[in-house]
């Protein structure tokens, strides 16, 4: 196995203090970037009060949908302000466009919103599902439910990530430990690796690629 550059997709700090503590934190821990939900401002003092922890800092909007409309609006909205666009749905409809809307990045499923992951979900399935590392001590059911979603993606192949989704830094743990939840859940350890590696960094690289103007749309690059 090759070196991995591991990305913790979802960290949300509420200031730029608790911030800086956790891009420390992270740095420590042997993470190469993190996602961060904040304001543009802050990201951008975060990002220059950070430079001697070497990680690469990249900015996340997260919408909530309960329908199709709500999507297409975020879509319009955010898809070329934010590196990353993830959607939390809060219904099956919601769930269903936003897995297989090109233009949104993962789709959240957590306990304050739709977990009843199933096989037609699966089969439209275009984009990586996000799962949180704080929701997993949350209880027996959500824990159930997490199990049910990993293990049906992993019959499929299909990708997943797995963010820490921390606000503190006591929220946060190693990329080896995270994968290893991940791994017990039902996804092989190789592939847990994949949804803190290279399966963000992957979306990342499209993203930086496509704000830049660098790839035109998915596949075609300007050379």
């Amino acid at each position: 196995m090759g070196k991995r550059n591991f990305i913790d997709f979802w960290i949300r700090p509420p200031d730029l203090k608790v911030a800086m503590e956790m891009c420390k934190r992270a740095s420590d821990l042997g993470y190469s970037a993190l996602v961060v939900e904040t304001s543009k401002n802050m990201l951008e003092e975060l990002k220059s009060s950070t430079k001697e922890y070497g990680l690469e800092l990249y900015s996340k909007v997260v919408v909530s949908a309960k329908s199709r409309s709500d999507i297409l609006k975020a879509a319009a909205k955010f898809r070329h302000s934010y590196d990353v666009l993830t959607v939390s749905c809060l219904t099956r409809s919601a769930a269903l466009v936003a897995l297989r809307d090109g233009r949104i990045d993962t789709v959240a499923f957590r306990p304050n919103g739709f977990m009843n992951f199933d096989r037609h979900m699966l089969s439209v399935m275009r984009n990586p599902i996000e799962l949180a590392l704080v929701d997993v001590i949350s209880d027996r059911v959500v824990l159930q439910k997490m199990r049910g979603i990993v293990r049906l993606i992993a019959t499929k192949n299909l990708s997943i990530i797995f963010s820490s989704c921390a606000s503190s830094p006591v929220e946060q743990r190693g990329p080896f430990e995270t994968s290893c939840i991940l791994n017990v859940l039902g996804l092989n350890f190789e592939c847990s690796l994949d949804a803190l590696s290279t399966i963000p960094s992957n979306i990342l690289l499209r993203n930086r690629a496509k704000l830049t103007g660098k790839m035109v749309q998915d596949g075609v690059w300007l050379v």
